[in-house]
């Protein structure tokens, strides 16, 4: 998944304005008729409901919106640039070379203009008062003036991609994010009895109770993402988002305590604010174990006091239970 990216961006630049004099009668040099140049293209970066990567922008890194046109003879102004629309997906932060965040796509209606296109310069049909000027300081002769296009506006930026999703599917490699995505939405990730199945977040809608919640499955965490390692890393930034996390724990893990805290502390080393959410936190493939163990399990939980809730996507079973949790934040 491509969701972050440097690219450039230049408007167009003003086009010329023209020199070219009108014989007329009684005028020696003629008359200046000479056109404006037209203004060049701006650059605006506009949402897009198709899009769900930063993938356009992977290898294409330059863009220049077009030129303004030249003035011509008989006061003809040069043709406007036509405007340059680079289109993004929602959730996509616009941000300075130093990160500073210039605009936060969320809409659809979004449209944030990056880089002006540069004024058209006047022709000497339209500079006549300079023509006076020079011709009261003594100038003699055909004056003939212009004004060049003005330069336009360029901009490096950084557009970063952030999953806009109501609730967080988080856990350990295969703890079963993306099986339970399939089951409480119409979503169809890969699904595999190894880790790191998923390479790329998925995203689907629970429709519930008249409410629909946009869910994201978060590739599988493991110690040390905040800092880089491993694959979970890269999707982090997508979990701040959320309003809801629902933390799954496979009680086939031996350790399944100390994998919730894994997962929580590199949350918090991520984003101090992650802590914060609200989360669910589900024992998951009961349907794989005993109910000695589960009941274990959930014992170990309780003494930490953490609420924890039992499932099996297999099955279905707790299902319904992890719907309400989810809908009750809503």
């Amino acid at each position: 998944m491509v969701d972050f990216v440097r690219i450039r961006v230049k408007a167009g630049d003003g086009g010329d304005g023209h020199i070219s004099f009108r014989t007329q009668k009684g005028k020696p040099y003629g008359v200046a008729d000479g056109g404006d140049g037209g203004d060049g293209g701006d650059v605006y970066i506009v949402a897009s409901k198709d899009l769900n990567t930063l993938a356009p922008y992977r290898y294409k890194k330059d863009f220049e919106a077009s030129y303004g046109g030249n003035g011509g003879r008989n006061n003809r102004t040069g043709a406007r640039a036509e405007d340059l629309f680079l289109e993004v997906p929602l959730g996509t932060l616009i941000k300075d070379p130093q990160g500073q965040v210039i605009f936060d796509v969320v809409r659809l209606k979004d449209r944030v203009l990056i880089a002006k296109g540069g004024r058209g310069g006047r022709g000497n049909a339209h500079l006549k008062h300079v023509v006076k000027e020079r011709k009261e300081k003594g100038e003699k002769g055909l004056i003939k003036v212009f004004e060049k296009g003005a330069p336009a506006e360029a901009s490096d930026l950084i557009l970063e991609l952030k999953i806009l999703a109501d609730v967080g599917l988080i856990g350990l490699p295969n703890a079963g994010k993306s099986t339970l995505l399939s089951k409480l939405t119409a979503a169809h990730p890969k699904i595999a009895d190894y880790p790191f199945t998923t390479l790329e977040p998925n995203l689907g809608v629970m429709s519930f109770k008249g409410k629909e919640i946009v869910l994201a499955d978060i590739p599988g965490l493991i110690e040390g993402a905040s800092h880089g390692k491993g694959l979970g890393g890269e999707f982090l930034r997508h979990v701040e988002r959320t309003r809801l996390l629902v933390h799954l724990v496979s009680l086939e893990s031996q350790t399944p305590l100390e994998d919730c805290q894994i997962v929580n502390k590199e949350l918090t080393d991520y984003n101090e604010k992650l802590g914060d959410l609200k989360q669910v936190v589900c024992l998951t493939k009961t349907d794989l174990v005993g109910e000695s163990r589960v009941k274990e399990v959930e014992a170990v939980f309780k003494k930490n006091k953490i609420k924890v809730l039992t499932i099996s996507s297999y099955t279905g079973a707790g299902l319904e239970a992890i719907k309400k949790a989810i809908i009750k934040e809503f």
